[in-house]
């Protein structure tokens, strides 16, 4: 019997797994560069921290600015964003000296922060998923 009718399963297995693990680093490479030319076609580095492969759809900073924003405590007593107490985007209480941002078509109010960036890639309310272009 030769030798390579004694090994031959373990010969098989050993193409087989290199077969794989090029296969897997093959993908990898793959996936890793389209992820680095859709970021870097955008030029912003904030964007590509965020999320490298979801381009963003939403206003520009411009558009988002223009939605009306002030300091909790100036309006604790009227109630601002219809009783809501915290941020549905990152889930914390407002606190007294946080700057809020009302979003205007349908009077849901978040902090200016996490609006800001949730609005720079989505066009809609967070809670209502309003559309806030008019």
């Amino acid at each position: 019997m030769s030798y390579f009718r004694r090994n031959e399963g373990t010969i098989v297995f050993a193409f087989a797994s290199f077969a794989f693990i090029a296969f897997y680093c093959v993908n990898y490479f793959i996936r890793r560069c389209r992820g680095r030319t859709a970021g870097s076609a955008s030029g912003d580095t904030m964007e590509v921290e965020l999320s490298p492969r979801m381009s963003p759809r939403g206003l520009d900073a411009k558009a988002i600015e223009s939605f009306p924003s002030f300091v909790y405590t100036e309006a604790n007593g009227i109630q601002p964003g219809k009783g809501e107490l915290k941020c549905v985007v990152c889930l914390n209480d407002y606190e007294d000296d946080e700057m809020l941002r009302l979003v205007s078509p349908c009077g849901h109010v978040f902090h200016a922060d996490c609006v800001d960036i949730w609005l720079s890639y989505r066009s809609t309310c967070p809670i209502c998923r309003a559309d806030v272009v008019s």
